[in-house]
């Protein structure tokens, strides 16, 4: 209901309630998902019912994984495919993608575009360049005859290599979470000018340019395999929570008597995940008895303290505890690693245990012990100034930008990441996959199972033509 607020005329008060927490519940699930339905200044909420189950990675502000998409399904507004001007504005498109797609051995990302363009007045280098996450990748010249204002162009991830003046390699290991594709329309206008015998006035005409709705780009060849814990996919995507849109296979711990620093953590949270997935968490489990995670299939998000039952400092490599906490450095430190992780670099080399009175916060990641494939975030603070500092964090892009790894420790100087403690796998791979990805480390092993391959085929092709030589010299054996 929508009331006046009884001391001020000018302040309108939402209410919402029910006759029990399940009645609460119920509204407020309305309000996520049928509020296209509120009108006047009362709604009685009479039945809220799912039609269909929630997919693994079918959030609607991801791009699908399960069929090639249209440019026409990725557009936010009416017009942003196409420019007008002089001089065109770049016609950008996002894609926002789940952070555990393995590109790593990837034969390219097919994309089928089409194209229009004012051709140019004369042949000249007007052209077309295309970027990925700002990273120039491939022009292609806007030819003046009106056949080729039309063109299909097929865009895989390989190698950057031009092959037929058709095709463009984009990096794959440069795509994230959040990307953006970029084509910019570049036109050389003739310019007055020459001598006096010759001075030519030219009439400016606007230059007009299209991406077709009707191009597509693929991503439904690829696996979901991903080494963790990886806090950056946690800050950019909320993954490995928002696997599910709604979070169904989530649960969130509490303390009995969260203070309003961790209820603000919580419902913070769970805002930044339904941002990014673009559905709200409406099937989030949440509970206050650390007991009620053991042995659940769910990946487990704690704020305040972490419950007895996932201390384990074997798992865990930081703790905030009041004014004290511990934390596991790692032997090698390296801000920006490899694709594959280096499980020696991340083994902890020392610990050290701090008594201070400065407000702190910290992220932490580790696998669940409960499932393999599931992992535990955890949302520490030492005071209410250090959940302060962590909501802050949460809600500023640059700084969830500086997270990554297993730790992030949040102080008032600013965000520091670590990599340190075991490695652990979640998705799947298919085992030929997983062969080329354990080698991909080790490239001497690899060159002497090459070599010890083509021994072994050599040999077999010898018998082979040992036994065609044999029979076609007797043939009655």
């Amino acid at each position: 209901e929508m009331i006046s607020h009884p001391e001020n005329p000018y302040v309108k008060l939402l209410v919402v309630f029910g006759r029990d927490d399940k009645d609460l519940v119920q509204a407020a699930k309305a309000i996520a998902q049928g509020n296209v339905l509120f009108r006047g200044n009362s709604v009685v909420i009479d039945e809220v019912k799912p039609l269909l189950a929630r997919k693994p990675y079918d959030a609607p502000n991801w791009v699908r994984t399960d069929r090639a998409v249209t440019f026409g399904e990725l557009k936010t507004y009416e017009e942003q495919l196409q420019a007008t001007g002089l001089e065109p504005a770049p016609i950008s498109l996002s894609l926002n993608l789940p952070p555990d797609l393995y590109l790593l051995r990837t034969n390219g990302i097919d994309i089928n575009l089409n194209y229009r363009y004012t051709a140019p007045a004369t042949k000249d280098s007007s052209r077309m360049d295309i970027s990925l996450n700002n990273q120039f990748l491939q022009s292609f010249s806007l030819q003046s005859t009106q056949d080729t204002n039309r063109l299909m162009l097929r865009l895989p991830v390989l190698q950057g290599l031009l092959d037929g003046k058709t095709d463009v390699s984009i990096p794959a290991l440069k795509l994230g979470a959040i990307n953006q594709l970029r084509f910019d329309f570049q036109y050389m206008n003739p310019m007055p000018g020459g001598s006096a015998e010759n001075c030519i006035t030219f009439q400016p005409v606007q230059n007009h340019v299209v991406i077709g709705d009707e191009s597509t780009i693929d991503f439904s060849k690829y696996y979901h395999f991903l080494a963790m814990p990886d806090l950056r996919a946690f800050a950019n995507a909320g993954f490995p929570f928002s696997r599910m849109a709604d979070l169904s296979e989530s649960i969130v711990v509490m303390p009995k008597a969260p203070n309003e620093g961790q209820v603000t953590t919580l419902l913070d949270t769970m805002a930044t995940v339904g941002g990014q997935t673009g559905l709200p968490a409406i099937n989030v489990t949440l509970t206050d008895d650390g007991s009620q995670i053991q042995n659940k299939d769910a990946d487990i998000k704690v704020i305040g303290t972490i419950p007895d039952k996932l201390k384990d400092d074997k798992r865990i490599d930081l703790l905030v505890k009041a004014a004290q906490s511990w934390v596991n450095t790692p032997l090698r430190q390296t801000e920006f690693p490899s694709i594959m992780p280096d499980v020696n670099d991340r083994q902890a080399s020392a610990q050290t245990t701090v008594t201070s009175q400065g407000a702190m916060a910290a992220v932490v990641g580790f696998q669940s012990p409960y499932n393999e494939q599931r992992s535990v975030v955890a949302l520490l603070a030492d005071s209410p100034r250090g959940y302060e500092l962590l909501n802050t964090a949460m809600n500023d892009s640059g700084k969830r930008a500086a997270m990554f790894g297993s730790v992030s420790v949040i102080r008032e100087s600013g965000v520091n990441s670590l990599r340190v403690g075991d490695v652990y796998y979640v998705g799947h791979l298919p085992w030929f996959e997983r062969l080329w990805y354990a080698l991909a480390n080790h490239p001497v092993l690899l060159a002497i199972l090459a070599a010890v391959s083509v021994v072994l085929l050599a040999w077999v092709l010898w018998r082979l033509l040992r036994i065609i030589s044999r029979r076609r010299l007797n043939p009655d054996e």
